[in-house]
Order: C-alpha cells, then sequence, then structure tokens
C-alpha cells in the first residue's frame, strides 16, 4: 500500500462515506453458487451517492497472463491519497468473457472491501473459476438414496490466506504488535471461527475487517500527532 504523509482528510472522508452509505439489494441470481450478489454497477452506484465533496476514487485493471489485477485509488482534493495493492484474480479460460468476469469480479470485491459494502463474495467471477465435479448421490444400506447434503460454500484458497497473512504482518508492523493476536482479535470481530476452514465469504469479512482496523488506526494516529502538535506549540506559547 501507498499513501500521501498524511491521510487525515480521506479518513475523514471515509467516515462520512460509512455513515452515509445504503447497502445496495442483492438482485442478481448466480446460478454457480445459488446465491444472489450486487452487481458491479450497484456497488458503484451507492458509493458514488455516499461520496462526500472533494473526494473521489479510480480504479487500474492490468493483466499478466492468466490474471487479473486491479488497483484502488482514493483520492482528496488536498491532495492526500492511499493507493492499496493490487488485487489479483486468476483466469481459468483464455477467452474475453472470463477476462471481463474476472475484472468485474476484482473491482467490485476491491470497491466493496474498501467502502464497507455487503455485495457477498460469490458472485459473477465464477467465469474465471473452475467448476468443482459433482458428488455422487449417497446411498444407505437399505438401497435408498439418503438426502443431499446442503451445498458447501466455497472455500478459500492458500493464495487467499497468504494474501490475507500479508496483510496482517504489514498492518502489525505498522501498528508495532505481534501479527498472531492482531489476527485471532480480527478473525473474533468478523465472525470467522476456524482459519484451516475459511470459507470464501469469511474470507471476505476478515479482508473487510483489516481494511476498517487499519483506516481507524491511521485515523487515531493522524489527530493524536495533530494534537501533539498543538500542545507543542501551546507549551512554547507562541
Amino acid at each position: 500500500m501507498k499513501k500521501s504523509e498524511n491521510i487525515s482528510e480521506i479518513a475523514k472522508a471515509l467516515n462520512e462515506v460509512r455513515k452515509n452509505i445504503k447497502q445496495p439489494e442483492k438482485n442478481a441470481n448466480n446460478p454457480f453458487f445459488k446465491s444472489k450478489y450486487v452487481m458491479l454497477e450497484g456497488v458503484v452506484d451507492a458509493i458514488d451517492k455516499a461520496l462526500p465533496k472533494g473526494f473521489a476514487y479510480t480504479q487500474e485493471v492490468t493483466s499478466d497472463g492468466n490474471q487479473i489485477s486491479v488497483s484502488t485509488f482514493l483520492m482528496h482534493e488536498s491532495g492526500q491519497y492511499i493507493q492499496f495493492d493490487p488485487l489479483n484474480v486468476p483466469v481459468g479460460k483464455n477467452d474475453a468473457q472470463a477476462f471481463g468476469s474476472a475484472e468485474t469480479y476484482a473491482r467490485r470485491y476491491t470497491l466493496s472491501a474498501v467502502f464497507g459494502v455487503t455485495s457477498d463474495v460469490d458472485d459473477d467471477g465464477n467465469q474465471a473459476t473452475k467448476s468443482a465435479p459433482k458428488e455422487q448421490p449417497n446411498k444407505r444400506k437399505d438401497g435408498r438414496q439418503a438426502p443431499a447434503k446442503t451445498p458447501s460454500k466455497p472455500m478459500a484458497t492458500a493464495e487467499d490466506k497468504d494474501t490475507i497473512k500479508g496483510k496482517v504482518a504489514s498492518l502489525a508492523k505498522e501498528m508495532a504488535m505481534e501479527p498472531k493476536p492482531l489476527l485471532e482479535a480480527t478473525m473474533k470481530h468478523a465472525k470467522v471461527s476456524s482459519w484451516g476452514q475459511m470459507s470464501k465469504e469469511d474470507l471476505n469479512a476478515l479482508d473487510h475487517e483489516l481494511s476498517t482496523e487499519l483506516m481507524e488506526f491511521r485515523s487515531k494516529k493522524s489527530k493524536d500527532d495533530e494534537k501533539s502538535s498543538d500542545e507543542l506549540f501551546d507549551s512554547l506559547n507562541v
């Protein structure tokens, strides 16, 4: 992550967005995951309506082989900025539709995480993934078919977890604390009960909680720095 020396105005602007944003309706169907999600247009519309004056964002999309990368930039008229690390999404098929779907997924996922939009991680990004093999129906001892199991949620991959580990390590370093207690506290706040059995939905909640924790920490630090400066000048009687 890259940022300007001071992000106090961006922190205030993000706080205003969080106060004013109205969560969009999940009105798009995903037959692959049998779930509903918010389309990219809905996420963008909800964010744009909540943006305070002088605050804007943009996204940069790049590709490298069978991978799409999306970087999100926050900008304030004061000159302050934050450039988030890119989200990399693998593309399963080498065609325009798969790349377009991966781009849409990455843009929507990152915007939702940054601005606190509950768009649901199980979205149209299935065009960039491979279908899992179907399980054969279970047979009971009497030969009758057992009741179908409830479909399990898509699980977070090792790459997903490595990304989260990297974010935890960076945040822990900035906050001058050990990564393990930070991760444990973040999992508790995000209501993620198991690292080993973490779903994509859990991953989304954990990632959002880390982004929120980072913004709150930097906002508090900026205010403390400003307070220290004011106290210094007061002590000098200038």
